[in-house]
């Protein structure tokens, strides 16, 4: 069974880029369409939205008095 540093390791020896959402463990295995040019790719902008609307903020942290 391959595991995804398998498939990283193939693609870059085959010169495919990785995409930076696969590289940040957040997608599984997935090749870069864009050579990295993510603000022209509609698979960054739709991870971008989601994660703007759908990350709950950090509880603020009480300051001394």
């Amino acid at each position: 069974m391959k595991t995804r540093k398998d498939e990283k390791v193939r693609a870059k020896e085959i010169g495919v880029p990785i995409c930076i959402w696969s590289e940040a463990g957040v997608v599984s295995s997935r090749s870069c369409t864009r050579r990295l040019e993510c603000e022209r790719c509609l698979f960054d902008q739709n991870m971008m939205d989601f994660y703007a609307y759908n990350i709950t903020p950090l509880p603020a942290v009480p300051t001394a008095a």
